[in-house]
């Protein structure tokens, strides 16, 4: 999936919400690109939320990297016990507790 707004205007009223909760960034900072943002999604962004925050849709897909048997290269890799995705739902838990 890739994100897209309606229009520049209804993208403004997110961000000036802050609903666009999540964005690719490139290791310098502002703005990227592939393979940063490997969708071309429209201001980089990679989740919104609601106006609550408690409802979040999100582009990529972290529950696909919480074990390290999910990662395409893990036979490979040097082992590690978790998958960087199970972080993202410590923090919600935690932010919301």
């Amino acid at each position: 999936g890739q994100f897209l707004g309606r229009d520049d205007a209804a993208l403004d009223r997110f961000e000036d919400a802050g609903q666009l909760a999540l964005r690719y960034s490139a290791v310098e900072g502002d703005g990227c690109s592939q393979p940063y943002n490997p969708n071309g999604a429209v201001r980089d962004v990679a989740g919104m939320c609601d106006r609550s925050g408690r409802v979040l849709g999100l582009m990529p897909h972290p529950e696909r990297f919480i074990d390290r048997t999910q990662h395409p290269q893990w036979t490979r890799r040097p082992k590690f016990d978790e998958g960087d995705g199970l972080q993202l739902f410590r923090n919600a838990v935690q932010y919301f507790s």
